[in-house]
């Protein structure tokens, strides 16, 4: 009964995630375990405990486990990719089921929060195409970015969408070149591109859509392979999201906040779990000592020799 029931659950988890989170390599520091989904709007916050800050959120996510404080990462990639739930992998690698389609919105929280730590960040947004280049030129610098070449069902003429993803995949390559100097200068990288035009103008299972993906997983080993030569203490991450920006559009893909008219739940502060225990404890213990003082008064033996009868009997007076 019990395996029925872990089968369900994994199964209804299943049904609702819409991407993976997938750990292609980690510092000796870090290690990731389980299989329990995450939250898409914890991935930030997966990240920024990963460099060592302290997080305020509110997931009992238990898939990383911290072993050594002192090797911690140093550098930290993320690549995400809109519009696929799934990238193929060469090797073993951890992967995660991620719930949600707010990946992209915590990735722009954790580098809001770096920035304003003065933590330097290069965050390269394609999803914006021209805003993507201008990031990647700020951190890379001017560089030739040769455009990928083109596949069977990828070409630089049939939609402009085919186009702007295999200059996507030009300037990924580049990077992978010029990694270890960007390093130098920012010890963390995003980097997210987006295959949904290919998906609208070819097909949700299309062989372009396949050999989008095969570009990308192609993509990000030689990015891995350059992050391992330039930093043994790296963390490097990929995930995916199949949600369209369309259906994302239509309603608010955001971490769950106090201002939900609808909701009955009431929220509280992250130190209400200390204040509770504090007043908890304090008054079991303050309970049990008051029980005690009164079964030890109420047991005294109330003698001529006791307290009791000498503050409660009454002299009485003699005549002389």
């Amino acid at each position: 009964m019990f395996r029925n029931c872990v089968i369900f659950s994994l199964l209804i988890v299943a049904i609702h995630a819409s991407g993976e989170l997938t750990v292609l390599s980690s510092p000796k520091g870090i290690s990731f375990k389980g299989n329990d989904a995450l939250e898409s709007y914890n991935v930030g916050d997966v990240l920024y405990a990963a460099l060592g800050n302290a997080v305020n959120g509110e997931s009992d996510w238990s898939g990383m486990i911290i072993s050594d404080p002192f090797n911690l990462a140093k550098c930290i990639i993320a690549v995400h990719v809109q519009g696929t739930r799934h990238i193929e992998t060469a090797g073993t690698f951890k992967t995660y089921d991620l719930v949600g389609s707010s990946t992209s919105n915590s990735l722009t929280a954790l580098a809001a929060d770096l920035e304003a730590a003065n933590e330097p960040v290069c965050d390269i947004n394609f999803e914006k195409y021209e805003d993507g280049i201008q990031s990647f030129k700020s951190c890379f610098g001017d560089l030739e970015a040769p455009t990928a070449k083109p596949t069977k069902h990828l070409s630089l003429s049939l939609h402009s969408a085919d186009k702007q993803f295999l200059q996507q995949i030009g300037y990924i390559n580049a990077a992978s070149e010029n990694l270890a100097e960007m390093l130098k200068t920012s010890n963390v990288l995003l980097v997210r591109l987006s295959v949904e035009g290919i998906a609208k103008g070819n097909g949700d299972e299309s062989e372009a859509l396949e050999e989008a993906n095969k570009l990308i997983s192609a993509a990000i080993g030689r990015l891995q392979v350059a992050a391992q030569k330039s930093s043994t203490s790296v963390l490097f991450i990929q995930t995916t999201d199949e949600e369209v920006s369309s259906s994302r559009s239509k309603r608010d893909v955001v971490p769950p906040n106090n201002t939900n008219p609808y909701s009955s739940v009431e929220y509280y502060d992250y130190n209400y779990p200390v204040i509770f225990n504090i007043i908890l404890w304090f008054m079991v213990v303050f309970c049990l000592a008051l029980l005690a003082i009164c079964y030890a008064i109420g047991s005294m033996d109330p003698g001529r020799d006791s307290i009791i009868y000498r503050m409660t009997s009454t002299r009485m007076k003699k005549d002389n």
